[in-house]
């Protein structure tokens, strides 16, 4: 959905809008089984209406109207009315002008001066919007001239938005600021940073389908790490990264046995099993290749042992027999 199209969060009005905000719609509702009322008499009502009409008004992107309105808005609601309303409104006239640093300076200032301003959450929720933009490609202007990656901020302000909501709630901006970033990092072949995104995740949800997931992505992102090409190199790459995988991966075998299945966990595990005997089938031929025949046996004898149904098992056993040169 464009951001044109999106709603402003905790002002679902039912209401006719009219052109400016001064004028007022007339709009009535049933007060009672048999008395209807104007929404207009109801002060409350009229803030809503006026607010709402001050929001459509600032995506027009004139900023002597939404002065004019803001000024009118004052003069009705002077007890209602404060700074963090004009941060708010002059934030969004920026937003909607394409205007995301000044926008951004404008958010930022209201969340910290009144973080709990009736504004704070619709201010939250612009900043998960712009921070969504630059993950998904927007360029950052440096200089006014010069554009970049927007990559960097974008995970900057998730990771802000993050902060400042927190991850508890199961629907709330703060955790899907999170997966955000942590799919970011996915998408960008950045998995031990995605594992760490996902880990932070599984310390607020440990159970439930956001625990689930966090859980699975915890394993494959450890797993992909190690696995990456080529082939050759991975016995010199750190397998703390395939015990921990595996580690993952029984939980969620434990846990959810039928999702385990059908996303082919067993056959992962085996598969981490081949790898860890392998890289320390490479240190017993190394060893070997060193003229250290004793140090070399230890190991070929402990793969063996340990990994009898894998390739390196049956490799170690061969080369403690002699039949074999060591290769793979």
């Amino acid at each position: 959905m464009s951001k044109h199209k999106m709603g402003f969060l905790g002002l679902a009005v039912s209401m006719a809008f009219s052109c400016g905000v001064s004028a007022t719609a007339e709009t009535w509702r049933l007060k009672n089984t048999d008395q209807w009322e104007s929404v207009a008499s109801d002060p409350q009502e009229r803030y809503l209406h006026a607010i709402a009409e001050l929001k459509e008004l600032v995506k027009s992107g004139d900023a002597g109207e939404v002065k004019e309105a803001l000024k009118q808005i004052k003069e009705e609601f002077p007890d209602r009315v404060g700074p963090d309303l004009d941060l708010f409104i002059y934030g969004e006239l920026q937003y909607w002008k394409n205007h995301y640093g000044r926008a951004l300076t404008r958010f930022e200032k209201m969340l910290k001066n009144y973080p709990g301003s009736e504004y704070a959450a619709p201010a939250l929720q612009r900043e998960f919007d712009m921070a969504q933009a630059y993950l998904q490609g927007r360029k950052k202007t440096v200089l006014g001239i010069f554009k970049i990656s927007g990559y960097e901020e974008g995970v900057s302000l998730m990771e802000k938005v993050s902060d400042r909501a927190g991850l508890d709630e199961p629907n709330g901006i703060g955790l899907r600021a999170a997966i955000a970033v942590a799919e970011h990092y996915e998408a960008q072949e950045k998995y031990v940073e995605a594992y760490l995104k996902w880990s932070e995740i599984a310390s607020y949800w440990e159970t439930g389908p956001i625990g689930k997931r966090a859980l699975y992505r915890m394993a494959e992102d450890n797993l992909i790490a190690y696995d990456k090409p080529p082939e050759s190199k991975r016995p010199n790459y750190d397998a703390s990264k395939l015990s921990t995988a595996k580690t993952y991966y029984a939980k969620f075998l434990a846990l959810y046995p039928a999702e385990a299945k059908e996303n082919e966990v067993p056959e992962k595990m085996k598969h981490i099993d081949e790898e860890i005997a392998y890289k320390q089938y490479a240190i017993g031929l190394f060893y070997r290749r060193t003229g250290k025949r004793q140090a070399a046996n230890l190991y070929f004898d402990m793969i063996a042992r340990t990994w009898p149904e894998t390739e390196a098992g049956a490799l170690a056993k061969e080369a403690l027999e002699g039949n074999q040169d060591g290769g793979k």
